[in-house]
């Protein structure tokens, strides 16, 4: 994220090589360690909450919550096996859709197509190779051929690749390399006589690790469904106190359950993924043709 003036709503996540998501030589990497995008800043622009208040000394062990956690989603095993994954990146304000983004990721194969709306309007879709980052782009359906334009579409449709698939599926990242899990405290919210009771998990980052390794992250772990409920952060270069998102909307995506929107803590703006779907194949269209019917 970036909270900048010049931030855009469109196909570009960045305003420069260093305002993007965070760079990685491996893509697998490079999910872990990634939350900066313009566009999320663009249309969230911007709500905070504080951190929620202790419920107590008691400190768990953060490696029973995380397996609590990614059990409660299907397994971090099944994670690791699913073989393909689908889904629609969607941004709404006030009611209204103002941004969508569409992905189609081979994990066997380390291949993604990604498809949006650039400045101008036109559909640009990028397929790229995850490991080298290179492949092929077209705009409004047409092959592009200009070197220049191309490399300019693959980096931008990579970055869009490296945030969305984050906010869908960051449980399943936490114990990446160069990512850091540690327990922060146990918290608690009451609405009238209902009362949750949350672990709460502090994200942070190596040092030297991405662009942004000063970016931390707080996630709230409700205790009884072993689900996150909330999370906060703080990106690097933003100050206190932290935008928050509840999670919403949980649901089966068999053989994992996901949820399927963010809402942003006071204001009417939410993230959801729409057509999410982890099929046993795909077909061999969707990495290599114009147009796709998925």
């Amino acid at each position: 994220m970036n909270a900048g003036s010049g931030a855009r709503m469109g196909w570009a996540t960045h305003g420069g090589r260093n305002a993007g998501p965070r760079g990685q030589g491996a893509a697998a990497s490079a999910v872990a360690l990634a939350l900066r995008t313009v566009l999320i800043a663009a249309a969230l622009l911007i709500g905070v909450s504080g951190p929620g208040r202790a419920a107590g000394a008691q400190k768990r062990d953060v490696t029973a919550v995380w397996k609590e956690m990614t059990d409660a989603m299907g397994g971090q095993e099944s994670w690791d096996r699913l073989p393909y994954l689908r889904f629609d990146f969607v941004v709404e304000r006030d009611g209204k859709e103002v941004a969508r983004f569409r992905h189609w990721w081979d994990r066997a194969h380390g291949r993604c197509r990604v498809e949006g709306p650039d400045e101008k309007g036109r559909v640009v879709a990028a397929i790229l190779n995850l490991a080298d980052r290179k492949g092929r782009s077209f705009t409004d359906g047409l092959s592009d051929t200009d070197s220049a334009n191309v490399a300019g579409i693959l980096e931008n449709g990579y970055e869009r690749w490296v945030n969305d698939t984050y906010w869908l599926m960051m449980p399943f990242k936490l114990k990446d390399p160069g990512a850091h899990l540690a327990y922060g405290k146990s918290a608690s919210t009451a609405t009238g006589a209902k009362r949750e009771t949350y672990d709460v998990l502090e994200l942070s980052f190596n040092p030297g690790v991405g662009l942004t390794p000063k970016d931390r992250y707080w996630l709230f772990v409700n205790r009884d469904t072993h689900l996150i409920d909330k999370w906060e952060f703080v990106l690097q270069g933003q100050k206190q106190p932290p935008q928050a998102f509840t999670w919403g909307r949980w649901a089966s995506v068999v053989p994992i359950r996901l949820s399927l929107e963010r809402r942003l803590v006071g204001k009417n703006t939410l993230i959801r993924f729409d057509n999410v779907a982890a099929p046993a194949s795909m077909d061999e269209s969707v990495f290599t043709d114009a147009h796709t019917k998925g």
